[in-house]
């Protein structure tokens, strides 16, 4: 599906990873991801990669020897892996951004690190990077809108991915052009960590989908319902 350049082609937006502490709040059990969290981080780039169009591909599959010493940062390594067709459940995206870090989190950023590496090595391409100078309140998502929405010419027709905190989730999709109307909720619930919103523009309006990720033991097998507009 193509939307003449005006619109990207899809944006996905995911919460980062499960975090130490109280999961209803993003201050609260320092500022990187739980362990489970590091797993779904490191599960990621199966959503995401390879292409699905492709019969076959020789795609990045993270390997077992994960780094020691590496505080706060992804420090596994990526080789070649025959992966089956249609391992990848979503579109592969074309830019990634993440919540800018902050002293109290930087989880979004550590959560599609790999995700970022994977990519990196699938198109060859090491210039592929996290944008992440946006901040979790109201000027960050209206200049990520802004970013978005106001540069066709990079983002028209083009997959984007965003990792973003759950308490402001609903209010950036909304700055996307969502009716609230189709949101599931309008407070995310702190527990929920395996969810994928996408957003696309048939017709110029923006549509909310939802799907699981079904990624770690545990993760629900079924989303929420999108609401219904009157």
């Amino acid at each position: 599906m193509t939307t003449n350049g005006q619109f990207p082609q899809l944006v996905m937006i995911i919460r980062h990873g499960e975090k130490p502490g109280d999961p209803n709040n993003d201050k609260d059990g320092g500022p990187d991801l739980s362990i489970l969290g590091s797993a779904r981080a490191a599960a990621l780039p199966s959503l995401f990669t390879p292409d699905p169009a492709q019969s076959s591909a020789i795609g990045p599959q993270l390997t077992c020897d994960l780094a020691h010493g590496f505080e706060g940062e992804f420090g596994g390594k990526y080789g070649d892996s025959k992966l089956q067709a249609g391992a990848s459940r979503f579109p592969t995206p074309d830019f990634l951004f993440a919540t800018q870090p902050s002293n109290s989190s930087s989880r979004p950023v550590e959560t599609i690190t790999p995700t970022a590496q994977a990519l990196q090595f699938l198109k060859n391409d090491s210039t592929l990077k996290i944008h992440d100078k946006f901040a979790n309140d109201s000027s960050g998502i209206s200049a990520l809108k802004s970013e978005i929405l106001g540069n066709p010419k990079t983002y028209g027709d083009k997959v984007v991915l965003i990792c973003w905190h759950h308490g402001t989730i609903p209010d950036l999709t909304e700055a996307l052009g969502v009716q609230a109307c189709q949101l599931p909720w309008t407070k995310w619930p702190g527990t929920i960590f395996d969810l994928v919103f996408s957003i696309t523009w048939p017709s110029g309006q923006a549509q909310l989908s939802i799907s699981p990720q079904q990624l770690l033991y545990g993760d629900s097998a079924t989303a929420p319902d999108v609401g219904k507009c009157s």
